[in-house]
């Protein structure tokens, strides 16, 4: 089992990354390289390569890839529409791995078939992503890595050819992160196991694993998600549960169920020391095995992992024997406290 970390920001993000954090990591996923008139665009190689060759002096072993695409990035559909597009992006990536010497190509392409994130798409996406990871795997030979970003829920399956991809690949990583948003209600975004609240929506860790293991990924290719994040709510009043369930009541609130702060920031809110934390409630749920922080005064809600939900996470993926556990994103948690209970939880063996 490994530990993977996403780090935003390209060679910006990975100077960030110390020794002690490289030492705690098996693996980092540079987010992100894109596509630019058909063929990958990466532009920060040589600083890449510079800090790719210090933390490596940190920890030989470590692996480093580039992750390709992220929400809202296109190209994909139409470089893949046909053999010569995919094999110019194919060469692409050879290239930018070669120079940077990375250990493979991480594929976040979100979503093929979908077009929620405005981005292009079409139906024989489907069938364009699987000869798109078999150029990849074919290029990158045995020695390098291709992974895949997966949404959390079953129209990731249904968009993909399943039996047809798994063996491309290392690995699938499940963005076991917003599952709620402003389009549900205020709940848990990145839960371990459903809090069974009615008027929620359920969707957790251990219902992707299942989803994917049921379409046929098995247990040692599939690897977790955790939140260095949250989820903000905004117009959400107390009712019987602290927030909980509870949807924004003002319609011209479109910031409702976006992104929050980092745990940077969480953690001052949590601390009953720092005065930051005034106002606010934190909240445990021993079922989902999450917590939100509640805040009567300014009727805002916040879903995030700590550090017991995190190592609660690890030890989840011990127990059945998954692949790993990775984690969006790096610079969220300038603390280090949620790296730390992870490293912890995942030394345990």
């Amino acid at each position: 089992m490994f530990l993977c970390g996403y780090v935003s920001g390209a060679a910006r993000g990975l100077a960030a990354v110390t020794e002690d954090d490289a030492k705690k990591l098996d693996l980092i996923n540079i987010a992100f390289g894109t596509i630019r008139d058909g063929l990958l665009w990466y532009p920060s190689r040589e600083a890449t390569k510079r800090e790719i060759d210090r933390l490596r002096g940190y920890k030989p072993g470590l692996k480093i890839l580039l992750s390709v695409g992220g929400w809202g990035a296109g190209g994909f559909s139409t470089m893949a529409k046909t053999p010569a597009g995919i094999a110019a992006f194919t060469a692409s990536c050879i290239e930018a791995a070669d120079f940077m010497t990375l250990d493979g190509i991480d594929v976040d392409w979100e979503y093929p078939t979908i077009g929620s994130a405005g981005i292009d798409h079409a139906p024989e996406d489907r069938e364009n992503f699987t000869a798109l990871l078999a150029s990849l795997r074919a290029a990158l030979g045995p020695d390098r890595m291709l992974t895949i970003a997966a949404g959390a829920g079953k129209y990731m399956v249904e968009a993909v050819e399943i039996p047809k991809i798994v063996p491309l690949l290392d690995y699938i990583s499940l963005m076991t992160y917003d599952m709620a948003g402003a389009w549900t209600s205020a709940c848990h975004h990145t839960a371990l196991y459903p809090s069974g609240h009615p008027d929620v929506r359920n969707m957790c860790v251990d219902s992707t694993v299942k989803v994917f293991e049921e379409a046929g990924v098995p247990a040692d290719k599939l690897v977790i998600g955790a939140a260095f994040y949250s989820r903000r709510w905004t117009h959400i009043p107390a009712a019987d549960n602290l927030g909980f369930g509870e949807r924004c009541y003002d319609p011209d609130d479109k910031d409702s169920g976006f992104w929050g702060p980092g745990y940077g920031e969480i953690s001052k809110l949590t601390d009953p020391d720092a005065p930051e934390s005034k106002g606010w409630i934190t909240v445990r749920d021993e079922k989902a095995k999450a917590r939100w922080l509640y805040n009567p005064e300014k009727e805002e809600f916040l879903s995030y992992d700590d550090e017991e939900s995190v190592a609660a996470k690890v030890a989840y993926a011990r127990e059945k024997d998954l692949a790993g556990v990775m984690y969006w994103e790096h610079g969220s948690d300038p603390t280090r406290k949620l790296l730390g209970a992870m490293f912890e939880e995942f030394s345990k063996g």
